[in-house]
């Protein structure tokens, strides 16, 4: 069992995710930190960038406050950082504009 995410109403988020989804326009960009910034070996946190997770399709803002885990507990982020269980190298980054 996925304990990051027991307390979690999955259908909730998961109609959030739709709503955000109808509500944006998301250009892809790249795969990993570089896709963030120029040689970038950390996430950059700017405004307009969303994470993607490769398994469960879910988008997270990097510059938003707060803490925030996708469905399947592979992206994580908090006041200050960003993290992922799957290598860096596999998470998709696109820009999001809104409609």
């Amino acid at each position: 069992m996925d304990m990051k995410n027991w307390n979690v109403d999955k259908t909730q988020i998961a109609a959030q995710q739709e709503a955000l989804k109808k509500s944006m326009n998301f250009s892809y960009i790249g795969h990993g930190p570089r896709a963030t910034g120029f040689l970038a070996k950390e996430f950059k946190r700017k405004p307009g960038l969303y994470a993607r997770c490769v398994q469960c399709g879910y988008y997270m803002p990097l510059d938003a406050k707060g803490e925030e885990n996708c469905l399947c507990g592979n992206l994580h982020r908090d006041e200050r950082v960003f993290k992922s269980d799957l290598p860096m190298t596999e998470v998709e980054i696109f820009k999001g504009e809104k409609r």
